[in-house]
C-alpha cells in the first residue's frame, strides 16, 4: 500500500471555526487554565472510568496531565475521534513477566467494544483479547510536560515503541509535547514523520533521519475514518477515479512534489527541450490536467482522463497500441479543452508523432496524475508548483518575477482589493500578486476584473494557467513585447491599445485621435524592475519618443519646472537648464507614473522599488512629483537581499489617488504616513542546484532554543509581516475616512 496523506483544506473540510481543533483546545483552556480543584476524566484510566486529577505541580505550574486531558478534549469536541474508541494509561505486558509493563497515555482503537476486550486480558489474562486490541490499536499518544523536552528520545525510547504495539500495518503516533504536536506514523515497518517534508532521507532511506525541530499544525490531525482507511486496501483504478479519488498538494508533501518536478525538468533537459518551445508544452500539458479536472467536478459521471497505464508508458516504439490509446485520450482532451481554454490551447507545440515531445508528456502525467490541483489549498500549489516551473525557464533579464510569498501575501492585504475592483499588475510575471488576490477574496473578485501585462510570453502563459486554476479563466492577462505595458495599455472594452506619442507626451494619455478610452483601475499592484542596472536609456527615436510620454522623463531632464530665466548682458532673457540632461531612467521611475496613470481617482497602488527611489537625492524629484499627485499612504523599507536578486535594497509605497481639492486639504492639514522598518520577512534566500529559493527561517524561544509555534500548533515564521500589517489597520482607524474605507473595509 502507498501511503498518501490526504489533507483537510477549504474544500475539502469545510469546519466552522467552531469545531475545529485549535478552537476547542482554546475553549478548555478558558474553562481550565485556572482550575485549582480536581478534575474529572471524561475517559477511562487503565480500568478505572471515572478518573480524576489535578492540573498542577507542587510549584503550582500546570502538569503532564493538564495537556493530556486539554488534547484529548479538543480532539473529541473538534470531531476528529468520538470518545468511545479512546482509553488512556492502556497498558500492555513487556517482555517478560518480572517486567514493568508498558503504559501509553492515551490509545485509539477502531472498535468500541475495546473496553470489553481490555477488561477481559486483565482480569482473566486471556491472550487472545490482548490480540484482538493490537489488532484494532490505530493510533498510539504520549503526553510530555518537562523543562528539558527531548524530542528525539521521547520518539525513540517511548512512542516508537508504542506503536510497536500495534499488529496493523498502518499506526499513527502522536507527540503531544506542551501543545507542540508531533505526528509519526508506522506503515509495513517503517517509522517515519507523518508529513513527508520532515523525513529528510525519505522513505528510501536505510537509516532514517526525521527533522524534528519543527512542529505538525493541528490541522493535520486525520479524522478517525482517515485513520481506518489507511489500513484498507482501497485502490481505485486510475481509469475510474474522479477528482475526490487525488491527493491534496499540501505544503507537506513538498518533499514528494520537489521530486515530481525534478523528475519532470530532468527529463526536459534530456530531450533538450529546457526553451521556449519546451515551456510551452510544459504549459499546455498542465492546462490539460486542470481542465480535467474541473471538468469533473462539472460533470461528476465523467472519470478522469488525465493518467497513464503502466503498460502505456512502458512502450517499445511509438506504434505500440497502449501507447497510442494513451495519445489519442491526450489528444481528445486537448480537443475539448482547446474551446474552454483558447488562450493557452490555441497554438498546438506538442507534436505526438515526437519520442522527445511524448516523453516529457508521459512524464507529466506520470507525476502529477495522483494529485489534484483544483482541491489543493492554492498558497501551496503556488509555491511548489509554479515558481519551481518558472525558474529553469526565467530569463536573466526578466527574473524580477521570482516574489517571495510571504512579500506578496503581505502587499495583497495591505492593499486590500474587494469584490466588483478592477486590479491590474502592469509586470505581471507568473501573475503572483493577481492569484493571491483572488485567493485572499475568497475568490469574491470577478475574473473579468482582473488584468495583468508583461513582455514575456512565457511569463503570461503560466501567468493565464495561474489563473485558471483560481478563477474561470477570464482574466485578461497580455503579452506585449518590446516596451510592454509602459507603452501598451487597456482600454475600456479589455482590448489593448497604444500610446500616440505625438499626442500624449508629459504623461496627457487621454488625449486620443479615436473614441478609444484608457481604462482605469481601481488597484495596481506591481513589482516593476528597478535599479540603476535596469535604467532604461533611449537609443534611436522610437525609444526617445516612447519616453517622452512620461512627465517624469521631463522632469528627470532639466525641462518643466527646472527651467529658470535668466537675462544676460544685453538684458534679453535667455533659458538655462539648472541641471545636467539626463541620458537615462531608472525603470521603478517609470512605471511608478505608470502605475498612477492608469489608477482611476479614489483608486490605490503598492509598488515595490528600490528604495533608493525613496531616499536618495538624485530621486527626489519622483518623490516630489508623486506627493503631488498622490497621498502616500505607507511606506515600508525592506531589508537587503528579500529577493533573489542579490544587494537589492527594497521599499514598497502604498498611496492613493484623491481628487485635485481633496489631496490640497490632506496636505494643507499635513497627513501622516505610515512608516516601518521591516527587518525580518521569514525567509532567506538559497541556492541549491543552481536554482535560488526561498527557505523558510522560524522564531525560536531563546529560553528554551526550540521553534515557536502559533495558535494552530504552525511553526511561527521569524516576520515582522503579521504584526506590520496588524498595526497599520489600527493606525488606519485614526486616519480620514476616505483611507479606512479604501484600506480597512470589505465589500
Amino acid at each position: 500500500m502507498t501511503f498518501k496523506i490526504r489533507y483537510k483544506n477549504e474544500t475539502a473540510n469545510s469546519q466552522h471555526l467552531g469545531n475545529t481543533f485549535s478552537f476547542q483546545k482554546q475553549e478548555f483552556d478558558s474553562r481550565y487554565l485556572h482550575l485549582n480543584k480536581e478534575y474529572n476524566g471524561f475517559l477511562s484510566e487503565h480500568l478505572n472510568t471515572t478518573p480524576k486529577t489535578n492540573f498542577r505541580k507542587s510549584n503550582g505550574s500546570l502538569n503532564e496531565q493538564y495537556y493530556k486531558w486539554q488534547f484529548l478534549s479538543a480532539l473529541i469536541n473538534s470531531g476528529l475521534v468520538a470518545k468511545d474508541y479512546i482509553g488512556t494509561e492502556i497498558l500492555f505486558p513487556k517482555g517478560n513477566k518480572s517486567s514493568a509493563p508498558i503504559k501509553i497515555d492515551a490509545v485509539i482503537f477502531d472498535d468500541k467494544d475495546w473496553f470489553n476486550y481490555y477488561k477481559n486480558y486483565h482480569n482473566t489474562n486471556d491472550m487472545d483479547s490482548l490480540e484482538w486490541l493490537r489488532d484494532h490499536m490505530i493510533v498510539a499518544i504520549e503526553f510530555k510536560k518537562e523543562d528539558s523536552k527531548n524530542i528525539a528520545e521521547v520518539w525513540d525510547k517511548q512512542l516508537k515503541a508504542y506503536m510497536k504495539e500495534s499488529n496493523r500495518d498502518f499506526c499513527l503516533g502522536i507527540l503531544y509535547d506542551t501543545e507542540r504536536l508531533y505526528l509519526f506514523r508506522k506503515e509495513n515497518g517503517k517509522f517515519l514523520r507523518f508529513s513527508d517534508e520532515f523525513n529528510i532521507k525519505g522513505d528510501g532511506s536505510k537509516t532514517k533521519e526525521l527533522s524534528l525541530h519543527l512542529t505538525d499544525s493541528y490541522i493535520n490531525i486525520p479524522n478517525f475514518e482517515q485513520i481506518k482507511q489507511w489500513n484498507k486496501d482501497n485502490f481505485v483504478s486510475c481509469d475510474k477515479r474522479k477528482v475526490a479519488d487525488l491527493d491534496i498538494i499540501s505544503g507537506v508533501q513538498s518533499v514528494q512534489i520537489n521530486d515530481a518536478m525534478s523528475h519532470i525538468l530532468r527529463t526536459m533537459d534530456k530531450v533538450g527541450l529546457v526553451n521556449q518551445k519546451g515551456f510551452e508544452i510544459l504549459i499546455q500539458i498542465l492546462s490539460l490536467k486542470i481542465f480535467d479536472e474541473k471538468r469533473n467536478e462539472a460533470n461528476n459521471n465523467h472519470y478522469l482522463d488525465f493518467y497513464i497505464h503502466d503498460s502505456e508508458k512502458n512502450y517499445k516504439t511509438l506504434a505500440d497500441e497502449d501507447l497510442q490509446r494513451f495519445i489519442q485520450r491526450m489528444n481528445a482532451l486537448r480537443e475539448e479543452a482547446s474551446g474552454t481554454y483558447s488562450r493557452i490551447l490555441k497554438e498546438n507545440p506538442l507534436n505526438t508523432k515526437n519520442e522527445n515531445h511524448i516523453k516529457v508528456l508521459i512524464e507529466v502525467v506520470s507525476q502529477f496524475q495522483d494529485y489534484s490541483f483544483v482541491r489543493s489549498h492554492k498558497t501551496d500549489l503556488y509555491q511548489l508548483v509554479f515558481y519551481k516551473f518558472a525558474t529553469p525557464f526565467s530569463k536573466d533579464q526578466n527574473a524580477q518575477f521570482v516574489t517571495p510569498l510571504p512579500m506578496i501575501d503581505f502587499l495583497v492585504k495591505i492593499v486590500n482589493p474587494r469584490n466588483t475592483e478592477t486590479v491590474i499588475d502592469p509586470t505581471v510575471g507568473i501573475a503572483d500578486f493577481l492569484s493571491v488576490s483572488y485567493v485572499n477574496s475568497n475568490s469574491k473578485l470577478d475574473d473579468n476584473n482582473i488584468f495583468g501585462m508583461d513582455i514575456d510570453e512565457q511569463m503570461v502563459m503560466l501567468a493565464t494557467l495561474n489563473m485558471l486554476l483560481n478563477g474561470d479563466g477570464n482574466a485578461k492577462i497580455k503579452a506585449e513585447s518590446g516596451y510592454g505595458s509602459l507603452s501598451t495599455k487597456f482600454d475600456n472594452q479589455g482590448d489593448t491599445l497604444q500610446l500616440i506619442p505625438s499626442m500624449n507626451k508629459k504623461g496627457n494619455w487621454d488625449n486620443r485621435p479615436d473614441e478609444k478610452k484608457l481604462k482605469k483601475f481601481d488597484v495596481v499592484l506591481t513589482n516593476p524592475p528597478f535599479g540603476e542596472d535596469r535604467a532604461f536609456a533611449p537609443k534611436d527615436d522610437k525609444d526617445k519618443a516612447m519616453i517622452e510620454c512620461y512627465e517624469l522623463w521631463d522632469l528627470y531632464n532639466g525641462k518643466g519646472d527646472n527651467e529658470s530665466e535668466n537675462s544676460d548682458n544685453s538684458g534679453k532673457k535667455s533659458s538655462k537648464k539648472s541641471s545636467k540632461q539626463a541620458s537615462k531612467i531608472d525603470l521603478g521611475v517609470v512605471f511608478l507614473e505608470n502605475a498612477y496613470r492608469i489608477l482611476k481617482d479614489g483608486g490605490r497602488m503598492g509598488i515595490v522599488l528600490s528604495n533608493s527611489i525613496a531616499s536618495i537625492d538624485s530621486h527626489k524629484i519622483a518623490r516630489q512629483w508623486l506627493m503631488d499627485k498622490m497621498r502616500i499612504v505607507a511606506i515600508f523599507d525592506l531589508p537587503a537581499n528579500v529577493f533573489a536578486e542579490t544587494g537589492v535594497n527594497t521599499s514598497i509605497i502604498v498611496a492613493y489617488k484623491p481628487k485635485a481639492d481633496e489631496l490640497e486639504k490632506l496636505k494643507a492639514a499635513n497627513y501622516q504616513v505610515f512608516a516601518k522598518d521591516i527587518k525580518k520577512v521569514g525567509y532567506e534566500v538559497k541556492t541549491s542546484k543552481r536554482v535560488k529559493f526561498f527557505a523558510p527561517v522560524y522564531k525560536i524561544d531563546y529560553e528554551t532554543f526550540e521553534i515557536q509555534i502559533d495558535n494552530e500548533g504552525r511553526p511561527m515564521l521569524d516576520e515582522d509581516f503579521t504584526q506590520t500589517i496588524a498595526d497599520f489597520k489600527l493606525w488606519c482607524l485614526s486616519q480620514e475616512e476616505a483611507l479606512q474605507d479604501l484600506f480597512i473595509k470589505g465589500k
